[in-house]
């Protein structure tokens, strides 16, 4: 608004007196560059054309549009985003887990089969067995059976604690050679085993 003021005066100091058509000084300050009075004119002009303009509507609906579709563009983003890292951390199914479980204990490889039933709270696990070899004593072969199914049960009971009842089935070649299980109620696994190892 200063400006503008400034330059009208500036103007009027530059009007012609009497009607003839010479140009006065502007004093604008010391070192004040002066302007020929048709260029102070127009820029006066400008200026008033310009103050107290808010920003046309167009523009301002092109802004809130722009600003909208990147919200929405970073809202899906985000969205997507945390869905994947929910499912990076989501825990695997109880199958996965009590086969991978039983694998830290026994071996890779040698889970055959899992099967749970979520509504009786029951885990049958399958697996070959690694701790018997031919030649050992009937008692050593117990003892050894014993001790990987309760092993086995041990570390699964520490992590799916929803499960009664675990039994652990140890096979040698397709042939069954012990059954470990833990029952509800029960403190410590009980074996049965296959009738030659009796």
């Amino acid at each position: 608004m200063f400006r503008a003021t400034r330059l009208l005066r500036l103007e009027k100091d530059a009007a012609p007196a009497g009607g003839r058509k010479t140009q006065r000084p502007a004093v604008a300050g010391k070192g004040a560059r002066q302007r020929p009075a048709k260029a102070s004119r127009i820029l006066a002009a400008k200026l008033l054309r310009t103050q107290g303009r808010t920003i046309p509507w167009g523009h301002a609906a092109i802004y809130a549009a722009v600003v909208i579709v990147v919200a929405a563009a970073l809202a899906v983003w985000d969205h997507v985003y945390e869905a994947r890292q929910a499912a990076m951390l989501a825990p695997p199914p109880p199958q996965v887990l009590a086969k991978n479980l039983v694998e830290s204990i026994v071996g890779a490889g040698t889970v055959r089969n899992v099967s749970v039933d979520q509504r009786a709270g029951a885990l049958d696990v399958t697996v070959e067995d690694v701790l018997t070899k031919p030649g050992q004593s009937r008692s050593e072969m117990q003892k050894n059976l014993t001790t990987e199914g309760t092993l086995a049960i041990q570390i699964v009971q520490s992590r799916l604690r929803s499960f009664k009842t675990i039994a652990i089935h140890l096979v040698k070649a397709g042939k069954p050679l012990a059954t470990v299980r833990l029952g509800p109620g029960q403190k410590a696994p009980t074996a049965e085993f296959a009738a030659g190892i009796q």
